[in-house]
């Protein structure tokens, strides 16, 4: 990747979506926290006898890592500029419908896309941090950004 490449805002935008869509709801149920009102992990139904002791311990410490990701994830949202934050964890970890967002927010019709697509861009932006500050694996660390495979893309001088 070249420092000059631009990553596609479209492309990244959408990556981000599908990456918030599919891990945050995922990443909750395997933390056993509701993502409205974040509580401990509920440890009503383990076993009590000891060969299920590594089954436990596995779940358990599933649990803690899933919630970690959680906490990566809504740090990276706050990390975001403006009013991104807001639209982020309304439309994500509350899952309010876009017309609520909008109507709380005093965003217009036309405006709430290009505003979303904006603040998925800036998450893509500030996950590369919070993937450094949490100190992630090289195996689980991930880009969200999309470039362009040809060099169209490169910034231009006017």
């Amino acid at each position: 990747m070249s420092l000059w490449k631009m990553p596609d805002s479209i492309e990244t935008a959408d990556n981000v979506d599908a990456f918030l869509k599919g891990q945050i709801t995922r990443l909750a149920m395997q933390a056993g926290v509701s993502l409205i009102n974040l509580s401990s992990p509920k440890f009503d139904s383990v076993p009590s006898h000891e060969s299920a002791m590594n089954g436990t311990e596995n779940k358990i410490q599933h649990g803690l890592e899933a919630m970690e990701a959680l906490q990566a994830i809504r740090y990276t949202m706050d990390q975001t500029y403006g009013i991104s934050p807001q639209i982020l964890i309304k439309y994500y970890i509350k899952q309010e419908r876009t017309w609520k967002i909008r109507q709380e927010l005093f965003i217009d019709h036309d405006s709430f896309p290009k505003l979303k697509q904006k603040a998925l861009c800036e998450f893509a932006d500030c996950w590369v941090r919070t993937l450094d500050k949490f100190e992630w694996e090289k195996e689980d660390r991930i880009d969200l950004h999309v470039f362009p495979s040809s060099t169209e893309n490169i910034l231009k001088s006017n």
